[in-house]
């Protein structure tokens, strides 16, 4: 039996599409490109690239006493 090479998919948590309104899991592809590649709803198809969900860097804030 031949093993066929599938395409691996990464699921996010349950997100809501702000496209369709409904909480689903996201996908893309295992070895999607991190600058063009995207998260895809597997309802309505709609995509939300990467650059959309910047990841801030956490800096400590000063407190004023």
């Amino acid at each position: 039996m031949k093993n066929i090479a599938q395409p691996k998919m990464v699921y996010s948590h349950p997100t809501m599409c702000l496209y369709c309104h409904l909480v689903v899991e996201m996908t893309h592809a295992h070895d999607a490109d991190p600058v063009k590649g995207s998260w895809e709803c597997p309802r309505c198809k709609h995509l939300y690239r990467f650059s959309h969900w910047k990841i801030r860097k956490q800096k400590t804030r000063k407190t004023a006493t």
